[in-house]
C-alpha cells in the first residue's frame, strides 16, 4: 500500500458567522397541482441552528393572494414537518467545509383548491430577521424575507412549479473557482431561465403579534414587495465580491466565479417558467451563504491485502474496498487485460477476475477533479487453500502411530510445516517439514493440537485440529479369597480405569447378573462361587475385557441349633421353665441369655426359675468352626397371681391415719372401682388402681355420712379373663 499523502487542514470560520441573536438564513416556495386545480404548495425555511433566535415556525403562516389586486384570499395555516439539518457541503468535492457552520430547514407542506382565475394568484410567506453579521446589506437584522411564486391567470390546465434539484450548498469557498448547481427542473416542461435578484423584505421588529411590520407577519402582505437594497459595493447580479465576479449561467443554473471576501451574503436565485414566450411563474430561493477559507484535503485508499489478510486468496471474485478520505466520486481499474470491463464507479465494489495471477489494482478519488488522487495496490488472485488434514491410526495409547495426510489446494512452490501438540515432549516428533511425517505416536493420552501450515504463491494458511489418544481400560482389582456367611452380601468394585465410559456385565455364579458398574449382590445359599465380569468401551479406545476368578466368594454355613422352651408362660408362684436344644454340632459353641442376666453355656437341657414377673426374651447364641455366627430367640411370659385385699373400716377425720379407702390389687390388666351407699347411689369410681376414697362424693363433693357403703371391683387378669369382686366398707367418723 501506498504511503498516504496527508494535507494538514486548518478551516477557520472568520468571526462574522458566530451565532447571533437572529436566526433566519432564507427560504423557497414550489407548488405541484394533483389534478382537478389541487395545488400542493410546498415551503422550506432555513434557519442558522447555532443561534439563540426563535425557533422554525410551527405553524407558518402562508397567505394567497388575488394574482392583480392583492386581495387575501387564502391564509393557510400550515405545520411544520420534522427539522432536517442541510448537508455539509461546499459545491466542491476537492474542499472541506468548516466544521462550525449549521443549517437547518423545515418543510411545510399543505393542498389547496383554487379555481382557475383570469388575474392568478401570488404565494407568499413572510418572516423576520436575519442575522445581523451579514454583509451585503446594511443593518441586516432590520430587514426581514418574503418568498413567493405565482400561479398563472386562466390556468386551466393546472400548472407545476419548477422544483429545485437539491438544496443549496452551505459553505461558498474563498479564492476557489466556483461551479454550484442551482437547477431545477420542471414537471410541465417549460422553458426555464436563471437569475440573480433583487432581495424581497418581509416583516419586521413590532411587538404587535401578527402584524405586518410583526417578525410573523399573519397573514403575510400582499405584492407588491419593498425591496432590500445593498450596500454600495454589492448588487443584485453582484451579491458577492468576486475577480470573476460571481454569476449564474441562464440556461443551466450553474454559478460561476471565484470569490475574494470572507463573511455572510444574501443571495436571491430566481427561476422563471416560461411557456409559448409567455412568462408563467417566478420560484424564488432566498439563502444566506457562508462564505470561508477552505483548504483542499483528499486522498484514495485502497484497502489492501495487508491491511486486510481475509482478502488474500479468496478466488477470482474479490470485494475491494476503500478507506479514501472526503472522495465524493470514485474510479477503479483492476487491471485484468482479458477483460474490457475491467472498471467500476461504485465506492466498495465486487470484481470477477478472468484467470488468477498477481494484478495492480488502481483507485482514484474524484476522477476529474483538480484534487483527485490515485492509490494502487497489487492484489495476487488465486483460489483459497481449504488446508485440512486426514489421519489414520489407533487412538489407544499403547498403539497409536498416526499417519498424516495433507489437503488443499497449492501450486509445486509450495511449502508444507507440521506441528504436533504444544511441546518438545508432546510426541515423538514436535516439528516436521514436509508433505508427508512420519508416524507420531504421543507420549500419554491426551488431547495434543496439530498444526498444519501450507504456504504457496502470495497464499498461507493453517488448520488446527485436535487429536484424541485414550488409554486402554483396565481392570485393577483381583477378586480372591473373599469368604463371608450366607447369607453374604458383598459390594463387588473392578476398581476399573478407561478414558472413556465403561459398560458392565458381572456374572455371580449362583445364576444372577448385573449390569451396574459397583452392584451389591447376596448369596442365600453356602458354596463356592466362580464370578465373571466383562466391561467394554464404546467410544475412545474401544477395547473389552473379560475377566473369570474361580471360586472367589466363598460362603459358609451359619450354626443350625432349634430349642425349645417349656412353658412359654408362667406365673411367679411357679415361675420355672424347660429349655432343649437339639442337633448341636459339637465343633459349635453356644450359650443361652435368659433375659435375666443368666447366662448358661455348652448346655443342651436345663431348668431356669425366673425372681419376678414380666416378658423375657431368651437368646441362643451360636459360633460354628466357620467363625459363622447365628441367634434364635424366644419370649417367656411370667404373669403375677391375681390377689385383693380390702380393710372393712376407715375413718377419714383428717389426723392421716386410716383416713383413706381402696382395695389393692395385683395381677390384673385392667380395674374399676364403684363405690356405692345404701340406696345404691354411687359416690365414687375410677379406674385408677392407686386413686383412694377420701369419704367425699367423688373426693370432691360433700362428706359422706357415716354408715355402710358397698363397692364392686371390676377387673382382667394377666389372661384378660374377666373378674367381679364384691365388698363393704365401713365409714367411721
Amino acid at each position: 500500500m501506498k504511503l498516504l499523502r496527508f494535507i494538514f487542514i486548518l478551516i477557520c470560520l472568520i468571526s462574522c458567522i458566530e451565532s447571533k441573536s437572529a436566526h433566519l438564513v432564507g427560504g423557497e416556495i414550489t407548488y405541484t397541482c394533483v389534478g382537478n386545480n389541487v395545488y400542493q404548495i410546498e415551503l422550506i425555511v432555513y434557519r442558522d441552528c447555532n443561534s439563540t433566535g426563535a425557533q422554525l415556525d410551527n405553524p407558518a403562516s402562508i397567505g394567497i393572494f388575488n394574482g392583480t389586486t392583492g386581495v387575501l384570499v387564502q391564509n393557510l395555516q400550515v405545520n411544520k414537518g420534522p427539522t432536517k439539518s442541510v448537508p455539509v457541503n461546499t459545491g466542491n468535492p476537492c474542499l472541506l467545509a468548516p466544521p462550525n457552520v449549521c443549517t437547518q430547514y423545515a418543510e411545510y407542506s399543505v393542498l389547496v383548491s383554487l379555481p382557475p382565475s383570469s388575474q392568478g394568484y401570488s404565494i407568499a410567506y413572510q418572516r423576520c430577521c436575519r442575522n445581523a453579521t451579514i454583509t451585503n446589506i446594511n443593518n441586516p437584522d432590520d430587514w426581514g424575507m418574503t418568498i413567493s411564486a405565482r400561479i398563472p391567470p386562466n390556468d386551466n390546465t393546472c400548472n407545476n412549479s419548477p422544483q429545485w434539484n437539491n438544496k443549496p450548498p452551505i459553505v461558498l469557498c474563498s479564492q476557489e473557482n466556483l461551479s454550484i448547481s442551482s437547477a431545477a427542473i420542471d414537471p410541465d416542461n417549460d422553458s426555464l431561465h436563471y437569475k440573480l435578484c433583487e432581495i424581497y423584505h418581509g416583516g419586521g421588529k413590532s411587538n404587535q403579534q401578527g402584524s405586518l411590520n410583526s417578525p410573523k407577519p399573519n397573514p403575510p402582505g400582499p405584492p407588491p414587495y419593498s425591496v432590500v437594497p445593498f450596500n454600495q459595493s454589492n448588487t443584485p447580479a453582484n451579491p458577492i465580491p468576486g475577480t470573476p465576479p460571481i454569476s449564474i449561467n441562464g440556461q443551466t443554473g450553474i454559478i460561476s466565479g471565484k470569490l475574494s471576501v470572507t463573511g455572510q451574503y444574501v443571495v436571491v436565485i430566481c427561476v422563471e417558467e416560461w411557456r409559448n414566450g409567455m412568462l408563467l411563474n417566478t420560484i424564488r430561493r432566498d439563502y444566506q451563504f457562508n462564505v470561508t477559507s477552505c483548504q483542499a484535503s483528499i486522498w484514495a485508499d485502497i484497502i489492501s491485502e495487508v491491511d486486510d489478510p481475509t482478502q488474500l486468496c479468496i478466488g477470482t471474485t474479490v470485494p475491494f474496498s476503500q478507506n479514501s478520505f472526503n472522495a465524493t466520486f470514485y474510479h477503479w481499474d483492476f487491471g485484468d487485460p482479458n477483460s474490457s470491463s475491467d472498471t467500476s464507479n461504485l465506492p466498495n465494489p465486487t470484481f470477477t477476475f478472468n484467470d488468477t495471477g498477481v494484478y495492480t489494482v488502481t483507485l482514484i478519488a474524484n476522477p476529474g477533479w483538480p484534487c483527485a488522487d490515485t492509490d494502487q495496490v497489487d492484489f495476487h488472485i488465486y483460489p483459497p487453500i481449504n488446508a485440512n488434514f486426514q489421519y489414520l491410526g489407533d487412538v489407544c495409547s499403547d498403539k497409536q502411530n498416526f499417519i498424516f495426510t495433507p489437503n488443499g489446494n497449492w501450486y509445486p512452490d509450495k511449502t508444507i510445516e507440521w506441528t504436533f501438540g504444544t511441546s518438545l515432549t508432546d510426541a515423538n516428533i514436535y516439528k516436521f517439514s514436509g508433505e508427508f511425517p512420519p508416524p507420531i505416536t504421543f507420549t500419554q493420552a491426551g488431547n495434543y493440537p496439530v498444526s498444519l501450515l501450507i504456504k504457496s504463491k502470495a497464499c498461507e494458511e493453517t488448520f488446527i485440529d485436535t487429536i484424541k489418544v485414550y488409554d486402554r481400560p483396565n481392570i485393577q482389582n483381583d477378586f480372591n479369597g473373599i469368604i463371608g456367611c450366607e447369607p453374604f452380601t458383598f459390594l463387588f468394585d473392578a476398581k476399573a480405569t478407561s478414558s472413556t465410559p465403561l459398560n458392565y456385565y458381572w456374572e455371580f455364579g449362583d445364576g444372577n447378573s448385573s449390569i451396574l458398574d459397583i452392584p451389591f449382590h447376596t448369596y442365600t445359599k453356602p458354596g463356592i462361587y466362580n464370578v465373571k465380569l466383562m466391561a467394554w468401551t464404546t467410544t475412545g479406545c474401544i477395547d473389552t475385557i473379560n475377566k473369570d476368578y474361580p471360586g472367589a466368594i466363598v460362603v459358609n454355613p451359619r450354626p443350625v441349633m432349634p430349642f425349645s422352651v417349656s412353658p412359654l408362660k408362667v406365673n411367679i408362684y411357679k415361675p420355672e421353665i424347660a429349655v432343649n436344644t437339639s442337633g448341636i454340632d459339637p465343633n459349635e459353641v453356644f450359650y443361652f441369655d435368659m433375659g435375666d442376666s443368666t447366662i448358661y453355656t455348652q448346655q443342651d437341657f436345663f431348668l431356669h426359675k425366673y425372681k419376678d414377673t414380666g416378658f423375657f426374651k431368651i437368646m441362643r447364641i451360636a459360633v460354628n468352626e466357620f467363625d459363622c455366627w447365628d441367634t434364635l430367640s424366644q419370649i417367656v411370659r411370667v404373669d403375677p397371681v391375681m390377689n385383693i385385699w380390702s380393710p372393712n373400716t376407715f375413718t377419714p377425720d383428717g389426723d392421716n391415719i386410716n383416713d383413706t379407702f381402696r382395695p389393692v390389687v395385683t395381677g390384673f390388666n385392667s380395674y374399676k372401682l364403684a363405690i356405692l351407699d345404701r340406696w345404691g347411689k354411687i359416690v365414687f369410681e375410677s379406674n385408677d388402681p392407686y386413686e383412694e376414697w377420701n369419704g367425699q362424693v367423688q373426693n370432691l363433693g360433700p362428706q359422706c355420712p357415716q354408715g355402710v357403703y358397698s363397692w364392686r371391683l371390676f377387673i382382667l387378669d394377666f389372661a384378660n379373663s374377666a373378674i367381679e369382686k364384691h365388698g363393704t366398707i365401713i365409714l367411721y367418723r
